[in-house]
């Protein structure tokens, strides 16, 4: 990450495009490499989550919609929406009902 001194303007912006990622970090404006998906190759600790995760994003759907509302409210000032809190809940543990 480098920090600039200002952003540059859209052109240059998108003229890089696919190779610059010009950003603001904490109101810095900053840029980085593009970037790049590691294709189709992942390491097994992350496919092994995948189960998990394709079930807490397709549970989302059948909550009720007065916990849905929660979920997004919660999330309202978190930079999150609220069917990704309920996926990072889920995974995370955060909301067990074993957990008293």
């Amino acid at each position: 990450m480098a920090r600039l001194e200002k952003m540059p303007e859209l052109d240059i912006i998108a003229g890089y495009k696919g190779k610059i990622d010009f950003y603001y970090w904490k109101g810095i404006p900053v840029a980085r490499a593009w970037p790049k998906s590691p294709g189709r190759h992942r390491s097994t600790r992350v496919a092994a989550q995948w189960p998990a995760f394709t079930y807490a994003a397709r549970e989302w759907a059948n909550l009720d919609p007065i916990v849905q509302a929660g979920y997004r409210e919660m999330a309202y000032h978190g930079g999150l929406s609220g069917r990704d809190l309920q996926v990072r809940s889920y995974l995370t543990g955060l909301f067990r009902p074993d957990i008293p």
